[in-house]
């Protein structure tokens, strides 16, 4: 969706520079420019020849549904926006990996001065990329998950969220996950071997994960929230604990009608992305303390 793909190509150019971090680290001991790292040049190769042509093929297939229905028919479409998206999926990919690198190599030169493992705090700018990613395809759950066109849309025709999950769209996207899963998965599990060196590493990114989704999610929830209490009209007539019930929807919050439903759908996609991101983290093997080295010997 043209909404959240200039999160997606920016958390692409970050994660995979941030799952390079080892081999990033020695081309910054050589003094190399950083786009002569091959993580770099495969972050170029993915975004220009997968990710960007995949945006590009829904844009035309489906532009109701890949500009979150404020798009309809091609028609209705200028030759620009077509070239600027593919133009920004490649170019927020750049960004991404840029900025996660510049962030990498400020604490390798720290760490060649006081010899300290080297901080995580660079995978926060995937994390917070992918937060916004959710914020956006969460909260509009009921756009990403309507299962026929833009003709539907406008006519205001209302489908089962289970029916997405029969529809043609859905069948188009797990067709292009056949191909989009394994170029992101297998490199980011190749390069995080070569990064996650030290006994612990693991676990401390798997934290380090953990701390910033739930910044991410708290930041986007209190603002929701802060939003849904500004514009809640109490009634007067009704006692303290009566508003406060209405506020939540009288219990209703799980209805797809209750003013509650965006948030809890970013819920529901931050868990699902997130769950799916740490999938080639999961599966990278653990480095052994010397304790339990000496202990298993």
């Amino acid at each position: 969706m043209i909404e959240v793909d200039v999160f997606w190509s920016f958390s692409f150019g970050a994660v995979f520079a941030a799952c390079s971090a080892g081999s990033i680290s020695k081309n910054i001991a050589f003094q190399t420019p950083f786009w002569s790292a091959p993580s770099f040049v495969y972050t170029l190769l993915f975004l220009s020849l997968i990710f960007a042509p995949s945006g590009l093929y829904l844009l035309w297939d489906n532009p109701g549904w890949e500009s979150m229905f404020v798009l309809g028919d091609k028609n209705e479409i200028h030759a620009i926006l077509p070239t600027l998206f593919a133009f920004t999926n490649v170019l927020l990919g750049i960004i991404g990996y840029y900025v996660t690198y510049s962030k990498i190599r400020s604490l390798t030169l720290k760490r060649t001065q006081s010899k300290e493992s080297l901080p995580m705090s660079y995978h926060k700018y995937w994390i917070h990329a992918y937060t916004c990613f959710c914020a956006i395809l969460g909260m509009g759950y009921n756009r990403f998950m309507y299962p026929s066109d833009y003709v539907a849309w406008r006519a205001g025709l209302q489908y089962p969220l289970t029916d997405f999950f029969t529809s043609r769209i859905l069948f188009t996207l797990l067709s292009m996950g056949v191909i989009l899963l394994p170029a992101v998965y297998i490199p980011v599990y190749v390069w995080l071997k070569g990064t996650l060196i030290r006994p612990g590493d693991k676990s401390r990114l798997t934290l380090t994960c953990i701390f910033y989704i739930l910044q991410g999610v708290s930041v986007v929830s209190t603002l929701f929230g802060a939003y849904i209490v500004r514009y809640h009209e109490n009634d007067p007539k009704q006692t303290f604990i009566q508003n406060l019930w209405a506020l939540f929807d009288n219990g209703n919050i799980l209805s797809r009608d209750s003013k509650w439903s965006p948030l809890l759908g970013f819920w529901v996609a931050e868990t699902a992305v997130m769950l799916l991101v740490y999938v080639p983290i999961l599966f990278v093997p653990s480095i052994p303390t010397i304790a339990a080295t000496h202990k298993s010997q």
